[in-house]
């Protein structure tokens, strides 16, 4: 009689999803599917924290639609105020979390792609086709007008933009810098007058043909990064250096051709790097700058084919990619890729990254995030319908939420033998109470085989460590062993697993599968 093999796995899932390789020849820390999960700080393959709704009138003046714009402002006296875009409006979030309608009277808003810069108690608020918007409280009160009203220091500000409106902008080295397409535009510096204006003082332009020639690509987003300005177009990228003096020391450092940016909120600082949507994927942008002999990191590689065709539904729903939007967050270790419109994120771990230079993804379907926005105080918000939900907990504003896991396919390298599944393991931290259903398939059919079980709901401790049967308690948190007897065979095995996350953090530690090896019929 054969003796049962085991096969453990630590931290399954580790590596995150890989849709691109032969699915046999990967490694067992990687998923196949990984839905609304993420890396937890200790490697673990874990539940995503879900999200509650922060807006209390959000209805009366959104009136069903959703948040498309969220944005931070910081006052003189170093307090913010939250700025929200949606329904054609924009609106104040009060500090007993309402929602005021602040739109200037006898302006029109045809959009909500607004895209916000901050400085010296003045938000900049652009998007194309529309007069920019500046909201201050230099006064006390909070106000918002056009642009070409603005009255402050002297006024009025007269832009220097004429019809062809601004599409991005950015704070960085005391000024204000915004693009139309063809064109940068930087403010003067604060250290020159009180409030950064478009015209006279130390203000400029730079009108990308004369480094591009035939005026061949289009401005896509700004960034700063180490005294550089990063003009991203859509094919190209342009490195100006000494943006602190454009004046003075401002002149080109590079032009990397061939990958660009495509979608303007896709831009990220990691604070050591540059994080962008290009037409291939994912980008990392800060390592070239620093070591020009290495390629650009391509983060989305292990996903490739399957996030580019999420990206060219996008284009296909939309016309545009505007509606992509992206945040980067110290306190999770992840970057946020939102595609509202088919309710899908994907969500890259920035802890470490992997051998090849690409980043451990997974992705969470069915959650439609339409803004997103990384406070000072490291809070992430994101745009939902009616208001702004908080990124915490473990359910979607109360509603619970599916988790799924899914391995690569394993032979234990024996191509040629028959895997009888005896016994799965599984080593689950959370969850108390919870359902948890084991999978198991073979020969590429998917799951044939569910198992579930009810995870331990013993009582946890805060300190110490005791143990109860299967279970421990370390720290506040369960650990839970779900065994069950498995059928089933096939020349390759997967194991995957199920469960309703519903306000418990959720995440698995290890598998370990047992199976009995025979010839192929």
């Amino acid at each position: 009689m054969k003796q049962l093999q085991p096969i453990s796995i630590v931290s399954p899932g580790f590596f995150g999803l890989n849709t691109q390789e032969s699915s046999v020849t990967l490694s067992s820390n990687f998923a196949l599917t990984a839905d609304n999960c993420i890396i937890d700080q200790y490697g673990r393959m874990g539940a995503r924290k879900g999200w509650t709704m922060q807006t209390v009138n959000g209805s009366a003046e959104l009136s069903g639609q959703v948040v498309e714009g969220i944005f931070e402002h910081v006052n003189a006296d170093n307090t913010t105020d939250i700025l929200i875009a949606g329904n054609n409006k924009v609106l104040l979030q009060e500090s007993d979390n309402t929602l005021t309608d602040i739109t200037p009277s006898l302006y029109t808003i045809s959009d909500d792609n607004w895209k916000a810069a901050n400085i010296y108690d003045h938000t900049l608020l652009v998007q194309q086709g529309q007069e920019p918007l500046i909201f201050t409280r230099e006064s006390g009160s909070p106000v918002l007008h056009p642009e070409s009203s603005h009255t402050a220091h002297g006024g009025p500000y007269t832009p220097s933009f004429g019809s062809s409106y601004p599409r991005d902008a950015i704070a960085a080295y005391g000024r204000f810098w915004v693009h139309d397409g063809a064109t940068v535009y930087w403010s003067t510096d604060i250290a020159d007058t009180a409030f950064p204006a478009f015209s006279g003082g130390t203000s400029g332009m730079l009108n990308i043909s004369a480094v591009l020639p035939k005026n061949v690509d289009t401005i896509t987003a700004l960034a700063s990064h180490n005294d550089f300005l990063i003009i991203f177009c859509e094919r190209n990228i342009i490195i100006y250096q000494g943006a602190a003096n454009p004046l003075g020391d401002f002149k080109l450092s590079d032009i990397i051709t061939g990958v660009g940016c495509v979608a303007r909120d896709s831009v990220q600082s990691t604070g050591g790097d540059l994080i962008f949507l290009s037409d291939t994927g994912v980008r990392s942008l800060g390592r070239l700058l620093q070591e020009k002999s290495l390629p650009m990191r391509d983060l989305t590689k292990n996903v490739r084919d399957d996030f580019l065709s999420v990206v060219n539904t996008e284009i296909s729903i939309n016309g545009s990619l505007n509606k992509v939007k992206s945040i980067y967050s110290e306190n999770n270790a992840f970057y946020l890729i939102s595609f509202p419109s088919q309710s899908i994120v994907y969500c890259l771990d920035m802890r470490s990254a992997l051998e090849d230079g690409s980043s451990r993804v997974t992705s969470w379907n069915k959650h439609k995030i339409t803004a997103l926005l990384r406070t000072r105080d490291r809070v992430v918000l994101i745009g939902k319908a009616n208001g702004i939900g908080v990124y915490g907990g473990y359910t979607d504003n109360g509603e619970s939420f599916r988790m799924k896991f899914f391995s690569s396919y394993i032979d234990m390298g024996q191509s040629t033998t028959k895997k009888l599944l005896k016994r799965v393991n599984v080593t689950v931290i959370g969850g108390s109470g919870q359902i948890f259903v084991i999978k198991a398939g073979y020969d590429y059919f998917g799951a044939s085989f569910s198992y579930p079980f009810e995870i331990n709901a013993g009582q946890t401790f805060e300190y110490g460590v005791a143990e109860y049967g299967i279970a421990e308690y370390v720290a506040g948190v369960l650990i839970d062993k779900v065994s069950t007897p498995a059928q089933g065979s096939g020349e390759v095995v997967q194991i995957g697993f199920e469960a309703n996350v519903n306000g418990q953090e959720l995440s698995v530690q290890k598998l370990d599968i047992f199976v009995k090896t025979g010839r192929i019929n």
